[in-house]
């Protein structure tokens, strides 16, 4: 039986009729009592408002992409943020966004359990990150390359490209990031002399150019000027360097400055234009965290 109401039309009633009698009690119409005296059609309404309102928090959960998603029990010291218009979360850290966060820098170890290798196929991520800060430095002007030039070698390494014989030692960057970040130029002379051609000084046997070269790193600018091996700078350089390289690692210069204590360097003969640091017999993946 259906409730929509009927297309007759109702008839006007006099104006008599419309105002009840004193004392009367007034009558409805049997459709209007049917309305007001069904009270399972005012359960039913409640009952479908309330499973629309559930059906649509369902949809919602559904609808949400993995990525909403997360143990919040492990950002207890971040600050959590959604966009519900675009449906995208952001993580900050110290009132920083956790995107412009760095991820990576020289003290960094990751997996470099093949880092000394110059040999390898692919470039690690925390390798190319540092090889790229440097680069930032190149283009600031902070570090500088000479004749022949051994800087498109660290340039390979941040583009993500493996260029045979072309290697650097993951701690020969490092070395060259600690000089970067305490004299305000540095030169380098020599990384890679396999990549080069170059045969001088130990020729083959260096750690320059030996089990895929570029195993060591020739300073010869400190603070824009040139070194002895005995200057200040250069001295500087050492005892910055010494508590982080590991144990065995090359040092040259030796009769250019006398006796001189180190903890970790091994040093060695060397002619006094320049800074060699080298990591050939070195016994240690990375430097240490200075």
């Amino acid at each position: 039986m259906t409730r929509d109401r009927r297309p007759d039309v109702a008839q006007p009633r006099s104006a008599a009729s419309a105002v009840a009698s004193p004392g009367k009690r007034r009558v409805l119409s049997p459709r209007r009592r049917r309305a007001t005296t069904h009270p399972q059609a005012r359960k039913r309404t409640i009952v479908n408002t309330i499973v629309m309102i559930a059906t649509a928090g369902l949809v919602a959960t559904v609808a949400l992409p993995a990525y909403a998603y997360s143990d919040l029990g492990s950002l207890s010291n971040s600050n959590l943020s959604a966009s519900a218009e675009m449906g995208i979360q952001s993580l900050t850290v110290a009132g920083g966004s956790i995107q412009d966060a760095p991820r990576d820098g020289y003290t960094s170890t990751g997996d470099i359990a093949s880092m000394d290798s110059t040999t390898g196929t692919t470039v690690s991520p925390t390798v190319q990150a540092l090889a790229a800060s440097l680069m930032a430095d190149v283009a600031s002007g902070k570090l500088v390359g000479s004749v022949p030039n051994h800087i498109p070698e660290i340039q390979n390494l941040a583009n993500g490209v493996v260029v045979p014989n072309c290697g650097v030692d993951y701690r020969v960057l490092q070395a060259i990031k600690v000089a970067v970040d305490n004299f305000s130029k540095v030169g380098i002379s020599d990384i890679n002399r396999k990549c080069t051609g170059q045969i001088e000084g130990a020729g083959t046997a260096s750690a320059h150019y030996t089990d895929g070269g570029g195993h060591a790193v020739d300073f010869y600018i400190l603070n824009g000027h040139g070194l002895t091996g005995a200057d200040s700078d250069s001295l500087k350089l050492i005892a910055l360097l010494d508590p982080l390289v590991p144990p065995g690692s090359g040092l040259g210069q030796a009769e250019c400055r006398g006796s001189l204590s180190v903890t970790n360097f091994a040093p060695f003969d060397d002619t006094c234009t320049h800074d060699h640091v080298d990591f050939l017999n070195a016994k240690g993946l990375a430097l240490k965290s200075d």
